[in-house]
C-alpha cells in the first residue's frame, strides 16, 4: 500500500517524513438491497445487523418472517450466489457516527465581520486545511484545500486525487508565505477514500475523505467545522442565500493568495445553472453565483458554508465542497459544489467502519 517515494522537511526542529498513500477508489462496493435501501457489499461476518440476527437464532425455533425477509433482501447484486457476502446497511454504526458528528464542538468562530473577497481574521476559520500533493513532475505544492470534520478526518474533493499524490495535510495555517504566523501542524495520511461513483467526466460524486495518521488535538487554531447532519439542515440548502466560500484560491492550475480569503455567494437554481454547463447538474450538487470581487473560487476541495443556529448558537456548517467552475470570477458562470448533505451517510459509514 505504501509507495517508496518520501518527502523530508524540517518542522519545529525535527525531520518529518511523509509517504504518498494509495487512493482507495473502490474501498466499498455500493449495492442496493432487495428492499431498495442502499448498502455496502461486505463479508457476512462483518455486517453487524446480519451477525445479530443469526446470533439470536435459537436451535429448534424457526426464524421470524421479518428476519427471513431481511436476510433474503440482503443479497449483493454483484454476487447473487455467494452467501458469504451481503448487502449491509450498518444502520446502527452509521447512525452513531452521525450522532457523534452532530454533537461535535464545531463551527465556532471569533467574528462575523466578513467583507467580500477580503482576508479573514487569523484563526477565525480553524477548520481550514491545505493538502500538499506531489504532481507527475515530482513537484510538491498545496494544490487543494479541505476541512477538518472531526479529530481524525478531513473532507475534500475527489477530483483533487487526479494525477497527483497526497503527501500530508496542513492544519492551523494562515499566511503560507510566512514561516510562522500561528502554530501549524502537518499530519501524515493513513487512508484516502474517494467516492466509489465519482466521475471525472461528469463531476458527479466529487467528494473524498482523508483519514489522518493520528488524532488531532483541538486548539484555537485547529477545530472542526459542523456538517449538516440533520434532515432539517439538509433540506434548508434549497432555500438558503448568502453562502460563504473560503480559501486560498488553490487549485490544480492556479494559485491566488498567501492568506485565506472569504466571499459571499448566492445559491442559483439548477435550471439556470444547467444552462451554463454541458455537464448535467444533479440534485447532489449546489450551484452558487460568483462574487464580482477579485476572489470567488475558494480552493478545490474547500468549503461552501453557512451560519445557522445550532443548539442556540451560530455555527459554521459546511454545505458544499468546491467542485468545478470557471477560473474567471467575473464571467457570470456559477460555481458548482458537491452537496455535503447528500453524502452524510457515506461520510458516516467510512468514519464508523474504517
Amino acid at each position: 500500500m505504501f509507495k517508496l517515494s518520501v518527502i523530508f522537511f524540517l518542522a519545529f526542529g525535527s525531520a518529518i517524513a511523509f509517504w504518498p498513500i494509495d487512493v482507495e477508489r473502490n474501498a466499498d462496493e455500493l449495492c442496493i438491497r432487495g428492499d431498495s435501501k442502499p448498502g455496502y457489499c461486505v463479508p457476512r461476518n462483518q455486517c453487524s445487523i446480519i451477525v445479530n440476527i443469526l446470533s439470536q437464532q435459537k436451535p429448534g425455533i424457526p426464524p421470524t418472517r421479518a428476519n427471513i425477509l431481511y436476510i433474503k433482501n440482503s443479497k449483493c447484486e454483484s454476487r447473487p450466489y455467494d452467501h458469504k457476502y451481503v448487502c449491509c446497511e450498518e444502520i446502527e454504526k452509521i447512525d452513531q457516527a452521525i450522532h457523534d458528528l452532530s454533537i461535535e464542538d464545531c463551527g465556532r468562530f471569533e467574528t462575523d465581520k466578513i467583507i467580500g473577497g477580503k482576508e479573514i481574521q487569523l484563526m477565525s476559520r480553524p477548520w481550514m486545511a491545505l493538502l500538499n500533493f506531489r504532481n507527475t513532475d515530482g513537484k510538491n505544492a498545496f494544490t487543494c484545500g479541505g476541512t477538518l470534520i472531526n479529530k481524525r478526518y478531513a473532507l475534500t474533493a475527489a477530483h483533487c486525487f487526479t494525477n497527483q499524490e497526497l503527501l500530508y495535510v496542513r492544519l492551523g495555517e494562515h499566511n503560507i508565505s510566512q514561516q510562522i504566523d500561528c502554530k501549524i501542524e502537518d499530519i501524515g495520511i493513513e487512508r484516502i477514500f474517494v467516492h466509489e461513483k465519482y466521475s471525472h467526466e461528469t463531476g458527479h460524486n466529487d467528494i473524498a475523505l482523508v483519514k489522518l495518521s493520528k488524532d488531532v488535538e483541538f486548539r484555537e487554531s485547529i477545530m472542526p467545522i459542523c456538517l449538516p447532519t440533520s434532515e432539517i439542515l439538509q433540506q434548508r440548502v434549497n432555500t438558503l442565500q448568502g453562502f460563504r466560500v473560503t480559501g486560498w484560491g488553490k487549485t490544480e492550475n492556479t494559485s491566488f493568495s498567501d492568506v485565506p480569503m472569504e466571499a459571499v455567494v448566492n445559491r442559483v437554481d439548477h435550471s439556470i445553472c444547467q444552462q451554463e454547463y454541458t455537464k448535467t447538474i444533479d440534485s447532489n450538487q449546489i450551484c452558487a453565483s460568483k462574487s464580482l470581487k477579485n476572489f470567488c473560487n475558494g480552493d478545490s476541495g474547500g468549503p461552501l458554508s453557512y451560519i445557522p443556529y445550532l443548539n442556540g448558537h451560530q455555527r459554521f456548517v459546511q454545505y458544499g465542497v468546491v467542485s468545478f467552475g470557471s477560473e474567471n470570477c467575473t464571467d457570470g458562470y456559477s460555481g458548482v459544489y458537491t452537496n455535503v448533505g447528500s453524502y452524510i451517510r457515506w461520510i458516516a459509514y467510512k468514519i464508523a467502519t474504517k
